[in-house]
C-alpha cells in the first residue's frame, strides 16, 4: 500500500489507452472536441511522451517571449494559441492518467506562470518603463502550484516605492496601468479565446487600494488590520512574476504577520470561529445527493480538506517551520509526520483530495467553465463518470456520497470542542476572502435576509476595519466569533433585514468596539436582547450608539438613573449633563417598556417623571444663568406643564407644552418682565437647543395667553385678566390639563385657583358644545386621520375622547375641573354625570388601550402603516393589549374606533 493509497473513485483511462481517452474526450467533452479539431493536424498524440514533448516546446516558447516581448497585439494572439494547445495536451495527459492529478495541477500552474510573465514583460515594454521593483504574488491554487483545469488565477501586484519609479506618471499610476495591461492581455475574450481569468482582489483592502499597491502601504496594512483569513491566504502565496528579488524581500518582511510564533487566545479563537462559520451541517437525509454537488465548496468537498490543513498550519506553523508548505498534500504529509494528524486520516484525506480534484477537472473539461458543480442532469453526469473511467453513473454517485460523508466527518472533528451555541447547525456563514460564498448566500436566504450579497458586503467591510469599531485586530476577531449568533438572532426577530439595518447604524456609530464586542461574546443573552431591541426601536439604537456603555445597564436592569446635575457646571455644562442623563434614562425606560418589564400605563408616568426632572433642573439652571447676567430675580415664577405633559401622558416622542407664570416683588418694576422673558428664553434654550450631547425636547409655548402674539412669560395678573375676560373655549379646555412642574409652590397654587375660577365662569354657557364641535371640525380639515393606526387624529381616536372629556369638564363648571389626569377626570365625570357612567367606561377603556398602543409605537418610531411593522413590534403590540396576536390587535382597534364614534354620537 502506497502513501497515496488509491481510492475506489481514482480515475483510470477511459477505455484503457491514450487513444480511447482521446475518443472519449471527443465524444463527451465539447470543449476538448473543439480543441482537437483545431489542433489535431500538427499535434503528435501518438504517446504520452510525445504529448509531454509538445508541452515542453510550448513552455519554451513562453520563456523566449518573456525574454523578447512581442507587441501587445502579437502577445494577444500568441498567448492564446499557446494556452489552447497546452490545455489540450494537459487534458489528454490527465484523462489518460499518464500524469497523476497533482502533476496536472503543477503543469497548469507552470503554464499560468509563463503566460503571466510574458504579459508583464509585454506590458512594461509597451509603456517603456523598467519593471525593477514591480512584482506579482500568486495566491491560492496558483500560489500552491495547484491550479484546476479552468481556474482563474489569484494574484496581487506590489511595487517597492524605493525602486520602482514609474517614470513620468509616478509609481502608483504607472504600476496600475501596467497591471491593467497584464489583465487585458490575459482576460480579454477574442476570436482566439482567452488565456486566464485574473482576480486581483486578494491585495490589501481591495475596495480602497489601487491594483498596484506600495509594499510600504501593504506592510502597514498587514501590521495594523491584517486578518487571520489573510494570514491563511498567505500560506499559499509566492512570487510569480516581475522583480523576484523585491518580491522575496517583501515576503520576508511580512513573514512575522503570517507566521506568529505564539498565537494569543483571541487569535486562536478567531481561527476556530472562522472554522465554525464554514461548517455546513449535513446528515444522511440532506445535502448528500450527487447531482448539484459543488466539489470545491460543498460539504465534504475540496475546501474542507484545504481548511483542515490550513487551520492547523496557521496555528502550529509559527513554531514549526516544517509546516509552512503551500501544497495541500505535502502539508498534510508533514502534519502526519509531526504527529498532528493521524496517519490513517491523512491517507483518507489525501486520496479524497486527489479524487475530488480529478472530478473537478472533468467537470471543467466539458465546456471550459469556471464551475465546480457536478451536473444534476444524468446524461452530463454520466459524461463525468465516463471521463473518470468508471463503469457507470451509479459508481460515481454512490462513491462520492461515501467520500463526502467521510471527509465531512473528519472535518467536523477538527476543534470539535470549540463548537459553541450551535453555530454550525444552520449552514455556512463565511465572510472571509473576496468572493461571496455560495453556501453563505444560501444560509442567509434561509435566515430570511432578502439581499444576502449586501449582508456579506457589509460584514466584510467591518472585517476590513472600515468602521471605528473594528479598527483593531482584536475587534475583528471578536466580530468573527459573534457573527453567527448575531445573524441568527436577527432572523428570529422575523424582520432580519430591518434588524440588520438597525444594528448596522448602531455598530457603525461606535467609536470603538473591543469592549462592546467582548461583552456581547461573553453574554449571549445580552446579544439576543440587543438585537431584538434594535430591531423594534431605532430610537434606542441611536441612543446606544452614542452611549454604548448603556449595554451594561441591560445586564443589571436598574429602575432609574439619578438625575442630579452639578450646580457648578455652568449653564452649558448643565445642558450637556442633562442631555446625557436624559438619554440614559430614556434608554432604560424605553428598553423596559419594549421588553414588557414596564406596563404601558406606567410608561406614561415614567416619561412624565423624567420630563418633570428635566424641566426642574433646566429651570434652575436658566434662573442661575439669568441671575448671573442680569442680576437677582425681581419676583417669583412657576412653570406649568400643559397638554400631554400636564396630563402625565408623555411618550418617548412627546413635545413639551409649557406655560411660565411670574409675579413681581415690586408691582411697578419696568424691568421685571424683561428678566422673566430672558429667563423663559433660556429655559427654552436649555430644553430644546441641540448641543454636542444631542437634544432634549421640542418645546411649545403656544398655550400661553394670546398664543404666539403674547409674551413668553405671563404675569399672574395678566393671566387672570385674560382667562376671565378674553380666553376662547379651546383655551379653557387647555386649562383642564395644566399641572405645576417647577418653581414657586404658592404661586402655582394661586395660578391653579385662577384657572378653576375661569372655568367656573363657563357655567350654563350653551356655546361650549358648538365651540368644541367647530374646533374638532377645523382639526379634522387641517390634520385628517390616516386610518385606524392613526391613534390620535382618526375619528374615534384619542383626540375625540380628549375633546369630549374637556367639553364635559367645562360644562360642569366644577371647581375640580382642572383635572389633568385622565383617570381622575373620568372618575370626576362619572360622579358629576352618573347617567353617562356606561358611556364613560367605554371611552375610558378605549383611552387606555389607545394610549397603550401609542406608548409602544412611540418607542418603536415607525410609520403608522402596519405593513411596515416588524414581527417583534407586532408581538409587543399584542402583548400591550393582552391579545393573542396582531390580527386580534387590529380587530380590537377597529372595535375601539367604532365604539368611540357610536358612543359620542349617542351622547
Amino acid at each position: 500500500m502506497t502513501k497515496r493509497e488509491l481510492h475506489p473513485l481514482s480515475p483510470t483511462p477511459p477505455g484503457g489507452t491514450l487513444a480511447s481517452s482521446i475518443e472519449a474526450a471527443t465524444r463527451y467533452a465539447p470543449y476538448l472536441r473543439r480543441l482537437l479539431e483545431r489542433n489535431s493536424a500538427d499535434l503528435d498524440t501518438a504517446s504520452s511522451t510525445a504529448l509531454e514533448a509538445g508541452l515542453q516546446e510550448l513552455l519554451s516558447r513562453l520563456k523566449a517571449l518573456e525574454l523578447d516581448p512581442p507587441s501587445m497585439d502579437d502577445a494577444m494572439v500568441q498567448l492564446r494559441q499557446i494556452k489552447r494547445r497546452a490545455h489540450l495536451i494537459i487534458a489528454l495527459l490527465d484523462l489518460s492518467t499518464a500524469w497523476p492529478v497533482m502533476r496536472v495541477t503543477g503543469a497548469l500552474t507552470e503554464l499560468a506562470d509563463g503566460c503571466v510573465r510574458v504579459a508583464l514583460a509585454t506590458a512594461l515594454q509597451a509603456r517603456h518603463v523598467s519593471g525593477e521593483g514591480l512584482f506579482l504574488i500568486a495566491f491560492g491554487k496558483m500560489g500552491a502550484h495547484e491550479l484546476n483545469y479552468s481556474s482563474d488565477i489569484d494574484m496581487a501586484a506590489f511595487f517597492d516605492p524605493d525602486v520602482f519609479t514609474g517614470g513620468d506618471r509616478g509609481p502608483v499610476d504607472t504600476g496600475t496601468r501596467v497591471i491593467k495591461d497584464v489583465c487585458r492581455l490575459l482576460d480579454t475574450q477574442t476570436e482566439h479565446g482567452y488565456v486566464f481569468r485574473t482576480d486581483l482582489r486578494l491585495r490589501p483592502d481591495p475596495s480602497s487600494t489601487p491594483i498596484a499597491v506600495s509594499t510600504r502601504r501593504a506592510e502597514i496594512y498587514y501590521e495594523s488590520v491584517g486578518q487571520n483569513w489573510e494570514r491563511m491566504a498567505w500560506i499559499k502565496a509566492r512570487p510569480c512574476a516581475g522583480d523576484l528579488t523585491a518580491a522575496v524581500s517583501f515576503c520576508t518582511a511580512i513573514e512575522p504577520f503570517v507566521w506568529r510564533r505564539h498565537l494569543d487566545y483571541s487569535a486562536l479563537a478567531d481561527v476556530h470561529a472562522i472554522k465554525r462559520m464554514i461548517n455546513d451541517k449535513i446528515d444522511d437525509n440532506h445535502g448528500l445527493g450527487a447531482g448539484g454537488f459543488d466539489v470545491k465548496l460543498g460539504a465534504g468537498g475540496i475546501r474542507e480538506i484545504e481548511f483542515f490543513v490550513q487551520t492547523q498550519q496557521i496555528i502550529l506553523g509559527g513554531r514549526d517551520g516544517r509546516l509552512r508548505h503551500p501544497k495541500t498534500l505535502a502539508a498534510l504529509d508533514v502534519l502526519s509526520d509531526a504527529g498532528h494528524v493521524e496517519p490513517g486520516v491523512a491517507l483518507e484525506l489525501s486520496a479524497a483530495y486527489s479524487v475530488l480534484r480529478s472530478v473537478e477537472h472533468r467537470i471543467q473539461m466539458l465546456n471550459d467553465e469556471q464551475t465546480h458543480t457536478l451536473p444534476e442532469d444524468d446524461t452530463r453526469r454520466t459524461a463525468i463518470s465516463t471521463l473518470m473511467g468508471l463503469p457507470d453513473l451509479a459508481a460515481l454517485d454512490s462513491g462520492l456520497i461515501h467520500l463526502r460523508r467521510r471527509v465531512h466527518d473528519i472535518y467536523l472533528d477538527l476543534f470539535a470542542n470549540e463548537h459553541q451555541n450551535g453555530e454550525a447547525e444552520f449552514g455556512n456563514l463565511v465572510f472571509t476572502g473576496v468572493d461571496d460564498d455560495p453556501g453563505t448566500l444560501a444560509t442567509l436566504g434561509r435566515l430570511g435576509f432578502s439581499n444576502p450579497p449586501s449582508i456579506i458586503a457589509a460584514v466584510r467591510r467591518w472585517h476590513y476595519g472600515a468602521v471605528p469599531a473594528t479598527r483593531t485586530r482584536r475587534a475583528q476577531e471578536l466580530l468573527t466569533a459573534i457573527t453567527p449568533t448575531l445573524l441568527r438572532g436577527m432572523s428570529l426577530t422575523g424582520e432580519p433585514d430591518q434588524a440588520f439595518a438597525n444594528f448596522s447604524r448602531f455598530f457603525e456609530a461606535l467609536t470603538s468596539g473591543v469592549r462592546i464586542l467582548s461583552m456581547l461574546q461573553a453574554e449571549p443573552d445580552l446579544l439576543s436582547d440587543l438585537v431584538s431591541t434594535l430591531a423594534i426601536a431605532p430610537r434606542l439604537a441611536r441612543i446606544l450608539a452614542a452611549r454604548p456603555g448603556l449595554l451594561e445597564a441591560l445586564l443589571t436592569q436598574p429602575e432609574s438613573i439619578d438625575f442630579d446635575l452639578p450646580t457648578g457646571a455652568g449653564f452649558e455644562g448643565a445642558m450637556d449633563e442633562a442631555r446625557r442623563l436624559h438619554r440614559d434614562q430614556t434608554f432604560l425606560i424605553g428598553h423596559r417598556l419594549l421588553n414588557g418589564r414596564l406596563a404601558t400605563r406606567d410608561a406614561a408616568s415614567a416619561w412624565t417623571d423624567l420630563a418633570d426632572q428635566v424641566v426642574v433642573a433646566m429651570a434652575e439652571a436658566a434662573a442661575r444663568e439669568t441671575e448671573r447676567r442680569f442680576g437677582p430675580p425681581p419676583g417669583i415664577y412657576c412653570v406649568f406643564g400643559m397638554g400631554s405633559l400636564g396630563a402625565g401622558e408623555l411618550t418617548a416622542a412627546s413635545d413639551l407644552d409649557l406655560l411660565v407664570i411670574y409675579e413681581l416683588a415690586d408691582k411697578d418694576s419696568l424691568d421685571g418682565q424683561n428678566w422673566f422673558t430672558r429667563f423663559t428664553q433660556r429655559l427654552v434654550t436649555a430644553l430644546s437647543a441641540p448641543t454636542a450631547e444631542g437634544l432634549l425636547y421640542e418645546v411649545d409655548l403656544r398655550l400661553r395667553p394670546s398664543g404666539r402674539a403674547g409674551p413668553v412669560a405671563v404675569r399672574l395678573s395678566a393671566f387672570e385678566q385674560y382667562q376671565m375676560n378674553e380666553a376662547w373655549t379651546w383655551e379653557h379646555m387647555a386649562l383642564t390639563r395644566m399641572r405645576p412642574v417647577a418653581g414657586d409652590v404658592d404661586l402655582s397654587a394661586r395660578t391653579l385657583s385662577v384657572a378653576r375660577k375661569a372655568i367656573a365662569t363657563r357655567a350654563g354657557q350653551a356655546q361650549i358644545a358648538a365651540d368644541v364641535a367647530d374646533m374638532r371640525a377645523r382639526v379634522a380639515k387641517e390634520k385628517p386621520g390616516h386610518g385606524i393606526w392613526d391613534l390620535k387624529q382618526d375619528p374615534g381616536g384619542l383626540l375625540d375622547i380628549e375633546f369630549h372629556v374637556q367639553k364635559r369638564l367645562l360644562e360642569s363648571a366644577d371647581g375640580r375641573s382642572v383635572q389633568p389626569d385622565m383617570a381622575a377626570a373620568f372618575g370626576l365625570l362619572t360622579e358629576i354625570c352618573p347617567s353617562e357612567t356606561e358611556a364613560l367606561h367605554t371611552l375610558e377603556a378605549a383611552w387606555n388601550d389607545l394610549t397603550s398602543l401609542r406608548q409602544v409605537l412611540a418607542i418603536a418610531v415607525v410609520e403608522t402603516d402596519p405593513e411596515q411593522f416588524s414581527a417583534g413590534l407586532k408581538s409587543r403590540l399584542a402583548s400591550a393589549l393582552q391579545r393573542p396576536d396582531f390580527n386580534a390587535v387590529q380587530d380590537r382597534l377597529r372595535s375601539i374606533k367604532d365604539s368611540v364614534r357610536q358612543t359620542l354620537a349617542e351622547l
